[in-house]
């Protein structure tokens, strides 16, 4: 009897074992994390200025007026019997083709011309007044130099008359080429020194460019409500020649900066106010990629984690376990979730999987997500059963993070706030977003940073 109730308690110490939980003795992986190394591409923003041909032509005309040349006496250039005084006219007309400004310049003049003999003590001479109008031509070629200096080289392109004058003095008549060479020769420097002042004046292109490199470098707030700063790094400016058309003088430059988005507090930044050497090229690209950086926080992620696993039970056979508690954190590339469990195993298992964008639903998943090594050893000597269940498979499928809500809502506020954005000083950025890319997560130890490029055109214009 007493062998048969030795038995009974062996027995039922033994059931009683088996219904017991298993406890593991898991260890848990590192937390560490690879530092970011993300490399923004750069971007194109164009900075067009343009000048109306009206605007550079009333400059002109306020600085070449009145009397422009005064010839006073009849006995100088070796006696010529002449005297010319010349009075603008007319305003200047000023027009730009084929790379070059064209002038016209109407002129009127007062001129006195005769003849004078002196011989054997007798003096005899005969002087005329008489009145005429000419227009003289000009042009110019504009060149922008890398210190951002502006030259201009000012020629003529001789005259048509608008009204001849009679030169004709008893027996003496004086040619009529001879007045309008005269006036031209006298007058070119003066002109040309008024047309090239004027130009220098009116394509001031250093303090523009100068203004809008040291403006754009100051951290943009594209939405308080959000907290989006947009950050512009500009590195070199590259420009085409000076060109026109339909009543407009161009210059075109293109900065290349690196653009990085943000949300929260205001990003630093250091402004480089040195304005680098212009390079002068033939063609410019007008694409403008924006580089965002979107932050995942691990709150975020153990909030969506814990609703899709917490209280979650699994059964494989005989065997049950329910995840009670949940937290998420980095090793290296690798995004590690850790699960507290109960039911026939007792303890924590570590699954591991590395995070990727997927574009069909704008969502972060975890890619061949597993038990983490030394998870996996521990299981395979006390809970085989478990480490050939599958589970990782049932729990990857649940494993989810849409992000697509954030980054539309990120786009939009950028694509509102760029159609025109005021920088100051009579600066705005002309903005149009079209397509945006995500590249592949990387963790960090405040959560997931998501690197998205947002591409289109971006001008700075000044008004």
């Amino acid at each position: 009897m007493r062998i048969l109730l030795k038995l009974l308690l062996f027995v039922s110490a033994c059931l009683a074992f088996q219904s017991c939980s298993t406890t593991l003795p898991t260890e848990k992986p590192a937390v560490s994390y690879t530092p970011f190394k993300y490399e923004p591409v750069p971007s194109t923003i164009s900075l067009p200025v343009e000048m109306k041909v009206t605007a550079l032509e009333a400059l002109l005309n306020r600085q070449v007026n009145g009397l422009i040349y005064e010839d006073n006496s009849l006995d100088d250039n070796g006696g010529d019997n002449i005297m010319v005084k010349a009075w603008k006219k007319e305003n200047i007309r000023l027009s730009f083709e084929k790379g070059q400004f064209n002038y016209r310049i109407p002129l009127k003049l007062w001129i006195k011309a005769g003849w004078k003999i002196d011989q054997f003590g007798i003096s005899l001479s005969d002087y005329r007044e008489m009145n005429a109008e000419i227009a003289l031509k000009f042009h110019s070629s504009v060149t922008v130099n890398k210190d951002w200096s502006v030259t201009t080289v000012t020629a003529s392109d001789g005259y048509e008359w608008l009204s001849k004058p009679t030169l004709k003095i008893g027996p003496v008549e004086i040619p009529i080429t001879f007045i309008a060479d005269m006036i031209i020769k006298y007058n070119t420097q003066t002109i040309n020194s008024a047309i090239d002042d004027g130009l220098k004046q009116s394509l001031d292109l250093k303090t523009t460019a100068r203004d809008a490199w040291i403006t754009l470098q100051k951290p943009m707030l594209l939405s308080a409500e959000y907290g989006l700063w947009l950050r512009v790094s500009p590195k070199t400016i590259s420009a085409l020649p000076i060109s026109g058309g339909n009543g407009l003088i161009r210059h075109t430059s293109s900065i290349q900066a690196v653009t990085e988005c943000f949300t929260g507090k205001q990003p630093p930044s250091k402004i480089n106010a040195v304005l680098p050497d212009l390079l002068t090229v033939n063609k410019l690209s007008d694409d403008f990629l924006a580089n965002v950086t979107s932050y995942i926080g691990y709150g975020y992620l153990d909030s969506i984690t814990r609703s899709m696993l917490m209280n979650t039970s699994y059964t494989f056979g005989k065997k049950t376990i329910t995840i009670t508690g949940i937290s998420i954190y980095g090793n290296e590339n690798q995004m590690i979730i850790a699960t507290d469990v109960t039911g026939s195993i007792k303890g924590k298992l570590f699954f591991s999987g590395v995070p990727i964008y997927r574009t069909s639903d704008s969502s972060i998943i975890l890619k061949d997500l597993k038990f983490a090594l030394q998870t996996k050893n521990v299981l395979l000597k006390s809970a085989s059963w478990l480490a050939n269940s599958g589970i990782e498979k049932m729990i990857s499928g649940k494993m989810s993070y849409p992000i697509g809500a954030e980054m539309r809502e990120t786009y939009t506020m950028m694509a509102e706030s760029l159609k025109k954005y005021e920088l100051g000083q009579g600066f705005f950025i002309i903005g149009n977003l079209g397509s945006m890319e995500v590249f592949q997560p990387v963790l960090a130890p405040a959560g997931i940073i998501a690197p998205i490029s947002i591409k289109g055109k971006l001008a700075v214009r000044l008004e």
